[in-house]
């Protein structure tokens, strides 16, 4: 028994008595006593249980990093590796640009001249005016007086049980003079003058099919930064896809086919009784490995012009999921496994530490976990906001992997709950 701790504490501040030297030696006792256990626990050989745990996180851990490297930042090594491949005038082919428009007209006002600012040897824009209710028609009469290679076409106001895109669509693709045809939305603005020529450049090559990178400008906040990251995912997904040689959806913000290859498959008809799916079922249909490049130059991007950023993003995310039961996608197993594996890995660390509360080897080996998937995804996402034009997000990528499963989640049980309203004789608002 220590003195001090045994009544003679009257005695303490005399610096001759045992119980003051006792006293100031007393926290070279605790840290002798901290080191045994320190060394104790480092040491000690650990249990079956941490070692099961820990090793399916660290198996988890690299599962995370084969689809970042494999799937991911394959599509920036794809964009260097073909980024200096040069396209001559002469290779060009004679395109079609398709602009669907439907209460866009001042969109039309500021993209057209954009349209016809690309540096492109021979092409046409033919604007699909979707029975507009502003001054659409006006506008592009006064455009067509200045560009010569500006034409148009409208869909009726009156027909109905079918889906008003798709048939815009057909009409501009059976208006189009060349077999090489570029999808756009009014709302879309080409990044560059070369956007056109990046695009076409995969048809002198024998591609049938181009995917392109659509980006929105994302404005400050939380949740429009989880929204950008949702964003960015789903199309970093369905573009590495088809860089590997697996393809199997595209939007239609930026997508180029052959008018041949759209009459070969009767173009909508099997799909002609969904108000969506226009762009991703079509692809998902005729797309191979083959007949299918990706294009994602900077120079090729283009920019969704929308004042209300939620909305879009909202919008979008429905028809996908609207869509998505329809999709024939063998590469759905690998996302959704990445999906699972996040929360695996988070509930396998905290089970290493639970489990080895007691070993200080386990502590550390879960934190340095933790730590490690931080900074590999953090490292990943910071590169792929850099190659596609995406706000930074930080750590906060491992918040938004965690809500990412929640939030699709709840959109997957709404478009579930109103699957019958995505048939085109249902009238349906988003």
């Amino acid at each position: 028994m220590w003195p001090f701790f045994s009544g003679q504490q009257k005695n303490y501040k005399d610096k001759n008595c045992a119980t003051h030297r006792d006293f100031l030696l007393l926290p070279h006792y605790f840290n002798a006593i901290n080191m045994e256990y320190f060394f104790h626990s480092f040491l000690a050989p650990l249990p079956l249980l941490p070692i099961i745990w820990g090793s399916l996180a660290i198996v988890l851990l690299l599962w995370q990093f084969y689809i970042d490297k494999s799937y991911y930042l394959h599509t920036i090594l794809y964009r260097k590796q073909h980024e200096n491949k040069a396209t001559g005038k002469e290779s060009l082919p004679p395109a079609s640009v398709i602009v669907y428009a439907n209460d866009n007209a001042e969109s039309l006002r500021r993209n057209i001249p954009v349209l016809f600012g690309q540096e492109y040897p021979d092409f046409e824009v033919i604007v699909v005016d979707d029975a507009s209710t502003d001054d659409t028609p006006e506008v592009l009469q006064g455009l067509a007086t200045r560009y010569p290679h500006l034409y148009s076409t409208k869909v009726p106001a009156d027909a109905c049980a079918l889906s008003r895109r798709k048939l815009a669509l057909t009409l501009g693709i059976k208006a189009a003079k060349n077999d090489c045809l570029l999808l756009l939305d009014a709302a879309c603005r080409p990044a560059s003058p070369l956007w056109l020529r990046n695009m076409m450049r995969h048809f002198a090559e024998g591609a049938d099919i181009v995917l392109g990178y659509s980006r929105t400008d994302v404005p400050a906040g939380f949740t429009c930064l989880y929204k950008a990251f949702d964003r960015l995912l789903f199309s970093l997904r369905y573009l590495s896809c088809a860089v590997r040689g697996c393809p199997y959806m595209g939007v239609g913000s930026n997508l180029a086919y052959r008018k041949s290859l759209f009459f070969e498959h009767k173009g909508f008809s099997r799909t002609l009784n969904l108000r969506y799916g226009d762009d991703d079922l079509f692809v998902n249909e005729v797309a191979t490995g083959e007949n299918t490049r990706a294009e994602i130059a900077p120079e090729s991007f283009v920019t969704v012009e929308n004042d209300d950023f939620d909305t879009l993003w909202r919008i979008q995310k429905m028809r996908h999921f609207f869509t998505m039961p329809y999709l024939r996608h063998r590469k759905q197993v690998l996302f959704a496994g990445e999906q699972a594996a996040v929360y695996l890995f988070y509930g396998a660390v905290a089970a290493l530490m639970a489990s080895g509360i007691h070993y200080l080897t386990v502590i550390l080996w879960g934190v340095l976990l933790l730590v490690l998937r931080g900074v590999l995804q953090g490292i990943v996402f910071r590169k792929l906001s850099q190659a596609f034009d995406t706000p930074q997000m930080g750590l906060r990528v491992l918040l938004f992997e965690l809500m990412r499963p929640l939030v699709n989640g709840c959109f997957r049980l709404s478009a579930w709950r109103r699957r019958e309203d995505t048939k085109t004789w249902r009238s349906m608002k988003i």
